[in-house]
C-alpha cells in the first residue's frame, strides 16, 4: 500500500503536491505504455527503450521502486537488443502502473 504522508515527507512536498504528481506520472505512463505496446507489436527496439526509459525515470522520481526496475530491465533489455519476452515485462509494468491508478489518493 502507497503511503502518501510518508513519501510526501520523503519527497519533502506536501500530500496535495504529491496526489498531483502522481496523478500526472500515471498520465504520462499511460501514453508510454500504448507507445511501449505499439513498439513492441511492431517490433521498435529503440522505441522500447526509449519509453522505457521515459517511465523509469518519472517513476524514479516519485521513488516508485518496483515500477523502476520493471521499467529498467525492459530498456536495458532493449538497448542491448536481448531476446526476451517484451510483451511480457510490459505487461507486468503495465499491471503495476494500473494497481497504482486504481488507489484513490484521497484517501490513500
Amino acid at each position: 500500500m502507497l503511503d502518501l504522508d510518508l513519501l510526501a515527507s520523503e519527497l519533502d512536498f506536501d500530500r496535495d503536491d504529491v496526489v498531483m504528481l502522481l496523478e500526472m506520472f500515471l498520465e504520462g505512463a499511460q501514453v508510454s505504455l500504448a507507445n511501449m505496446e505499439e513498439a513492441i507489436e511492431t517490433n521498435d527496439i529503440t522505441a522500447i527503450s526509449q519509453e522505457a526509459h521515459a517511465i523509469k525515470g518519472s517513476a524514479a522520481n516519485m521513488m516508485l521502486a518496483d515500477i523502476v526496475d520493471v521499467a529498467n530491465e525492459l530498456e536495458i533489455s532493449a538497448k542491448q537488443n536481448k531476446k526476451i519476452n517484451y510483451l511480457s515485462l510490459y505487461t507486468k509494468l503495465e499491471s503495476m502502473v494500473e494497481e497504482l491508478g486504481a488507489i484513490s489518493f484521497e484517501t490513500a
